[in-house]
């Protein structure tokens, strides 16, 4: 695809040759073209005379001269130029601006007085300075402005304002920390006499707890003996269990002993009173019982335990008596940081420079992006020196006095002409001093005017965003500064008793704790910002060079165009050459 694409291109140049040699020769007539070509003939006649002169004169050795000492001056007048914008505007330094100068010196100097292609180029780049390229230079240098200007004042003032919010935060924390002192030393107060009087409770408690455990291990100790006489006790009673048996045994022996010496005694007459049977019936009352020797239910073993047990209730009760607890819950909530806000405020403006140091680095290097910037527009301008001496299609759609001369000479041939164009062609060349503007050269404005609002709107913004920082900072330094004079008073507020004697005193030690300090530590005047005032000159260059550029942009097409006068004075017989070419290309359209 490529290949046929080449190959249709050298076709249509043969084509466009061998059409424009074919309608030379034909003949014919056209009243509007004689009529220009007429007009054409008459200036040429009154202008070119004196033309001719002076172009003769100009081969001169005074003028040969005159314009050699002229190059000369204007190398050395544009060598000072560069080397003032190297060091006032690029901030470059002394000694690298002035090696940089002599090079540009000695070839400004040594080309503008002895070379015509130095000259041409020379003057090439200022009708550069309207092109896309030239824009980007000056939009880049007021971008320097911008960041080494307003944008470093932002910084700046960005730290006065960190600085500032530092101060008050520290001021503020200060105020309160007294507040919070003032509104807590009655509570402290309180809490100390609380304290006292909980150590006192202590104290009595302590006491109490000692005589409690004494009386414990007192009563104890005749638990433990009244337990181990226990066992005496009940050996005694099992003897005596033993040897009595149990209570009818007991008492029938001792009936049947008293039988005997009831009889004796009685006689046969009462006999009848000692009857066995009726003696048993008098023990039959004790029969139930078991033993006669018993150990009261008292003095058994868990006798000890229950007075233990008894004795660690009273123990626990008394505790419960002389038990103090209290808790005193209050919340204040602070931030507890381990740095102060002076220390963090630092640190901030540490973390800015931090994030600045990329810039600044960028900044130091932007001098040399714009020397690049300045050698891509020499490069732009040899660029088209280049391309108009071997290009006869390059930027070729200019109606030119050549192409006039050409029209004129073949009107009075008699063969085909091409003026006046047509409509179509009209939107495709134009005259080089037209207002017009043909659709292409349309184009390129417009986008020219998008760019440039685009441009304008970033770097507004950094100059209204610097004077707004400052305007802000400004108003608060001049708003607080404004201080509402306080009639004088008591320093402190408070209850006041007089009086002597013990209720006195009580009644001044509770009263003294609810005085409360009224004077601040310290005046908010001392945090107050101190703004830096930006620098309106730069606003002014900034303001300049927006007006250069909208300028540039506006006039693109007609600063454009004087590349093509330039090269047409300096290389005549190329622009005789172009016009022929594009002489032939308005016929070879024409005829297709």
């Amino acid at each position: 695809m490529w290949k046929a694409r080449v190959i249709e291109y050298y076709r249509q140049e043969y084509d466009e040759k061998i059409n424009a040699s074919t309608h030379s020769k034909t003949r014919t007539v056209a009243e509007a073209s004689r009529v220009r070509c007429q007009m054409y003939e008459a200036k040429r006649r009154i202008f070119g005379l004196k033309y001719t002169s002076l172009k003769c004169a100009d081969q001169t050795i005074p003028n040969c001269l005159l314009r050699n000492c002229v190059g000369f001056i204007g190398g050395i007048l544009l060598t000072y130029l560069c080397f003032i914008f190297f060091v006032c505007q690029l901030s470059i330094p002394l000694v690298h601006a002035i090696i940089m100068s002599s090079i540009i010196g000695l070839l400004l100097t040594l080309g503008l007085a002895f070379s015509n292609r130095i000259r041409c180029l020379v003057l090439l780049l200022i009708p550069q300075l309207f092109s896309r390229i030239g824009r980007y230079t000056l939009t880049c240098y007021a971008l320097i402005l911008i960041l080494t200007g307003p944008a470093t004042n932002t910084l700046k003032n960005s730290e006065v304002l960190t600085e500032s919010m530092a101060c008050s935060q520290e001021q503020v924390k200060s105020h309160v920390r007294h507040l919070t002192d003032s509104v807590h030393q009655p509570l402290n107060a309180i809490r100390d006499s609380v304290h006292i009087m909980m150590e006192r409770l202590d104290q009595l408690n302590v006491k109490m707890k000692n005589i409690v455990m004494s009386i414990e291990r007192m009563v104890v100790s005749i638990a433990d003996v009244i337990q181990s006489s226990y066992y005496w006790l009940s050996s005694v009673v099992n003897a005596c269990n033993h040897k009595l048996g149990t209570p009818y045994e007991h008492c029938m022996n001792i009936l049947n002993k008293g039988l005997s010496d009831c009889k004796s005694v009685v006689g046969p007459k009462l006999f009848w009173l000692c009857n066995v049977t009726k003696v048993e019936a008098a023990c039959r009352a004790v029969k139930s019982y078991k033993k006669i020797c018993t150990l009261d239910e008292f003095a058994k073993g868990s006798f000890a335990a229950t007075i233990k047990r008894k004795l660690h209730d009273f123990t626990n009760r008394m505790k419960t008596m002389f038990y103090v607890h209290i808790e005193v819950h209050h919340r204040y909530t602070v931030s507890n940081e381990s740095r102060s806000a002076s220390q963090v405020a630092a640190g901030i403006v540490t973390e800015i420079r931090n994030k600045a140091d990329p810039l600044i680095t960028w900044l130091s290097w932007s001098s040399c992006v714009t020397s690049l910037f300045l050698l891509l527009i020499i490069f732009r301008a040899k660029y088209y020196q280049h391309m108009y001496e071997t290009r006869s299609r390059f930027d070729n759609r200019y109606v030119t006095k050549e192409l006039y001369e050409i029209d004129l000479k073949r009107f009075q041939e008699g063969r085909d002409t091409i003026l006046p164009l047509n409509r179509r062609e009209k939107t495709k060349y134009i005259p080089t001093t037209s207002f017009r503007l043909i659709a292409s050269e349309k184009v390129f404005m417009t986008r020219s005017a998008v760019f440039m609002v685009i441009t304008t709107f970033k770097l507004m913004i950094h100059m209204i965003a610097d004077y707004s920082l400052f305007w802000v900072l400004t108003t608060i330094r001049h708003h607080g500064r404004l201080e509402a004079l306080l009639s004088p008073g008591p320093s402190d507020v408070g209850v006041s008793l007089t009086g002597l004697g013990f209720g006195s005193d009580i009644l001044r030690s509770i009263f003294s704790i609810l005085t409360l300090p009224l004077r601040s530590p310290s005046s908010p005047a001392s945090c107050l910002p101190d703004p830096r005032p930006p620098d309106f000159k730069r606003y002014t260059q900034i303001g300049i060079i927006i007006v250069i550029l909208w300028l540039l942009a506006l006039f693109e097409p007609y600063g454009l165009r004087l590349r093509h006068v330039i090269m047409g004075h300096h290389r005549p017989e190329r622009a005789k050459a172009r016009a022929s070419w594009l002489y032939n290309h308005i016929l070879r359209t024409r005829g297709s």
